[in-house]
């Protein structure tokens, strides 16, 4: 029986999707990547890859299984058939809809095992927002269509973890309290429930899908010093401490709160299998400097397997054919190991 193949929805259209989806199909035998397809616009596809002059040719197919036979000679493309106007370098809000359209199917081929997993290529999140688009991001909006379709307790969690970390010690993982919201409102999101909650599901995540049996997690604080007993800060001692408390008796292993500005560190992090972070830059810094090109985003707490590049639309090169496709060939090296 075939494997299924792996489904990766289109992305922001005026930014680096189509060039990186592209670049990473020419490199499928030097790579030796599992078969993938993209659901897209086909007219979109082929302007970039003309624009480029790239040796890629597409072929559409109206069901994934088709992918296999034709995904050494074809980029296969399920075609959504909007003959998408965008200029590379200059986001409108009205693609909006069609990158909504790409998503929501490219989620239920997954759903309905048609799909072993699910590629989200980088969005514009502020003309997604002026659309009309009410999440923070693709994160959120997969967790909510798992809760919709799938399983209604199902609750998301971003998690972020390096592939090739640069100082070759151990992969930096981390799951995080809060994603895209101002840091100012960090402090009055962090509740008891909420952290509770989102260890929780960091501690299933890191069992389910790093397959870790009794997962060694590291709770960050949120001040410096980890807020040295209550000087620096109360959150440490009236927060975040009395939860890692909780779930210790809860059976889940835990050590914390630590301090943020020598956890990662090689010889630190090598003790643990996962890091949680209090907010989004806390995380993210330390992986993309350990791993800027090669780091995958993972949402955790889901039915299926979601990931994404960890990168934005890159508006600034878009038109310059100066994209890199590691993070997405990360992506299908990710799904080939932990699916």
């Amino acid at each position: 029986m075939k494997k299924k193949p792996i489904v990766i929805s289109m992305g922001e259209p005026s930014g680096i999707s189509s060039e990186i989806l592209i670049k990473t199909w020419i490199n499928r035998k030097k790579k030796k990547l599992l078969p993938f397809f993209v659901v897209d616009d086909k007219s979109k596809i082929e302007f970039v890859i003309n624009l480029f002059k790239f040796n890629a040719k597409i072929k559409l197919i109206k069901n994934p299984s088709e992918t296999f036979d034709i995904f050494n000679n074809y980029l296969p493309v399920y075609d959504l058939g909007n003959k998408i106007k965008f200029k590379l370098g200059r986001p409108e809000k009205k693609n909006s809809k069609f990158i909504i359209d790409s998503l929501n199917k490219s989620f239920d081929f997954v759903k309905n095992k048609q799909a072993s997993a699910l590629v989200t290529l980088p969005i514009c999140k502020r003309t997604m927002k002026q659309f009309g688009f009410n999440y923070n991001g693709q994160t959120e909006y997969v967790g909510f269509l798992a809760r919709k379709l799938i399983n209604r307790s199902s609750n998301e969690i971003m998690i972020l973890t390096t592939t090739k970390p640069i100082d070759s010690g151990k992969n930096l993982v981390v799951g995080l309290a809060t994603t895209h919201i101002p840091l100012k409102k960090t402090f009055y999101k962090l509740k008891k429930e909420l952290l509770k909650e989102k260890i929780m599901i960091f501690n299933n995540s890191l069992k389910t899908i790093w397959k870790k049996k009794k997962p060694y997690i590291g709770v960050l604080a949120l001040n410096p010093h980890a807020g040295e007993d209550g000087f620096i800060g109360e959150e440490e001692n009236k927060v975040i401490l009395p939860v890692i408390k909780d779930l210790q008796a809860k059976n889940l292993n835990l050590h914390g709160p630590l301090s943020g500005d020598t956890c990662f560190f090689k010889n630190n992090r090598k003790n643990y299998d996962g890091m949680f972070c209090m907010y989004h830059d806390q995380g993210l810094s330390p992986v993309k400097t350990l791993d800027f090109f090669n780091s995958v985003n993972v949402t955790g707490g889901l039915p299926i397997l979601r990931v994404s590049p960890d990168h934005g639309p890159a508006f600034d090169i878009a038109n310059k054919n100066l994209a890199k496709a590691d993070s997405l060939v990360a992506c299908l090296k990710f799904i080939e190991k932990y699916s």
